[in-house]
């Protein structure tokens, strides 16, 4: 009866490490892709304040 329980302890540390393992493999992918996200909408913010500046020179030199 214990070997059956330490077997099923055993299964259950294992199962427990493989989805831990997982679930930084996930983590770390998603801060990955926030990384890529912040630089983007950093870009796209600058990009909308140059074309607005852009706009307000055109209009000016009219």
């Amino acid at each position: 009866m214990l070997k059956k329980i330490l077997n099923r302890i055993q299964r259950l540390e294992q199962q427990k490490q493989t989805k831990v393992d997982k679930q930084s493999q996930i983590q770390t992918e998603i801060d990955e892709i926030d990384v890529k996200l912040k630089k983007l909408y950093t870009f796209k913010r600058d990009y909308e304040k140059l074309e607005n500046n852009s706009t307000e020179y055109l209009n000016n030199i009219k």
